[in-house]
C-alpha cells in the first residue's frame, strides 16, 4: 500500500512540474488576453462574455482539462474597466478553481495611442480528490475525503494600444504562495506557485480593403524555467465596417510544445467562435492525439466613445 501511495504522489508531482508556468495553457491567448493580463479591462468600448474551454492531450488518462468564464468592459464615465473570470483547471486527481475580480485604469498618452493599468485579485482552491487516493494501514488517507485549500491570488499588467498595435506585460502569481495540504502529513509542501511572467504584442496589417493579417507573439517565464515562446499569425477576411462578419485562421508555433490550428469568426460584431487544434510536438507526441480549445464570446454594444 505504502509503495502505491508513493507512485501516487510522485505522480502528483510530475503534474504540477509539468507545468511550469503553473499557468492553464491558451493557444487562443490572442482572442482573451484578459486571462492573463488584467490591463484588458476597459480598452474596449463594450462589454463581452468569453467562454473558454480547452481538453489538452486527448487519449491520454487524467490530462488537464479548464474552463472558463470571463466578463469585463469599461465604466460609462471613468477611463476605467471592471472585469472578472471564473476558471475550473482539473487533472487527474488534482484540481483549481479560481475566482478574480478586476480593475483597470485606462490613460489617454496621446490621439491613438493609450496605456491601461490592471490589478486583479481574487481567490485560488486547491484540491486533491480523496476517491483517487489509497489509505494506509494507518489511516493517512481516508477514501472519499477531498483534501483542499485555499489561497489569495493576485496578478498585475500593462496594456499599452492603438488602432492597429499592442503590447502588454503580466505577472501571475503575485503572492508565491506554498501549496499545501494540512490534512495529510504526505501532501505537505508540494509545490510553491511561482511568479509567471507575459510579455506580449501585436500588430494588425491591412492588406486590402478586405484581407488582413495580424501577427502575435506571447514571451512566457516562471522562475527556473526556460522562456517559452507563443509565435501567431493570423489572416482577417472581410469588410472593414465595425459590424461586418469576419472570418479568421492562422497558425500558431509554440516552442518545445506544439503547433496549432486556428479557425474563427465573428459574425456582425456581436458572436465570435474560435476554436484551435494543437498538434504535439514534444515528447509526448505519438501518445496523445493532440489537444482541442474552442472560444465563444457574446458582444454587447458600445457604452462609451472610443
Amino acid at each position: 500500500m505504502r509503495k502505491k501511495s508513493l507512485i501516487f504522489i510522485l505522480l502528483l508531482g510530475c503534474l504540477i512540474k509539468a507545468f511550469p508556468q503553473q499557468d492553464p495553457i491558451y493557444s487562443q491567448f490572442m482572442t482573451n488576453p484578459f486571462l492573463i493580463n488584467p490591463a484588458l479591462a476597459g480598452t474596449y468600448p463594450y462589454y463581452q462574455i468569453m467562454l473558454n474551454s480547452r481538453v489538452q492531450w486527448v487519449n491520454i488518462p487524467d490530462a488537464p482539462m479548464t474552463n472558463i468564464i470571463s466578463m469585463y468592459g469599461p465604466t460609462v464615465k471613468q477611463p476605467m474597466g471592471l472585469g472578472g473570470f471564473i476558471m475550473y483547471d482539473v487533472y487527474g486527481a488534482t484540481s483549481v478553481t479560481q475566482l478574480k475580480l478586476s480593475y483597470a485604469y485606462n490613460y489617454a498618452i496621446s490621439e491613438d495611442l493609450k496605456l491601461s493599468m490592471g490589478l486583479g485579485l481574487g481567490l485560488k482552491q486547491f484540491k486533491i480528490s480523496g476517491d483517487m487516493t489509497i489509505a494506509e494501514p494507518d489511516n493517512t488517507y481516508y477514501p472519499g475525503y477531498a483534501y483542499s485549500k485555499l489561497y489569495p491570488d493576485a496578478s498585475w499588467g500593462l496594456y499599452a494600444y492603438s488602432a492597429v498595435y499592442h503590447a502588454g506585460f503580466a505577472i501571475t502569481n503575485l503572492f508565491g504562495n506554498k501549496v499545501e495540504y494540512g490534512y495529510v502529513d504526505s501532501l505537505k509542501n508540494l509545490s510553491h506557485l511561482k511568479q509567471n511572467f507575459y510579455l506580449h504584442g501585436g500588430y494588425k496589417y491591412n492588406v486590402t480593403r478586405e484581407l488582413a493579417i495580424e501577427p502575435t507573439i506571447v514571451f512566457k517565464k516562471s522562475a527556473a524555467t526556460p522562456i517559452q515562446m507563443d509565435l501567431d499569425v493570423r489572416a482577417w477576411y472581410g469588410k472593414r465596417q465595425w459590424d461586418r462578419t469576419k472570418l479568421w485562421g492562422g497558425v500558431t508555433y509554440r516552442t518545445g510544445d506544439a503547433i496549432c490550428i486556428l479557425l474563427g469568426i465573428i459574425y456582425q460584431r456581436k458572436i465570435e467562435f474560435g476554436y484551435s487544434y494543437d498538434i504535439g510536438i514534444n515528447k509526448l507526441r505519438g501518445f496523445d492525439a493532440g489537444s482541442h480549445e474552442i472560444m465563444i464570446g457574446f458582444k454587447f454594444n458600445d457604452i462609451k466613445e472610443y
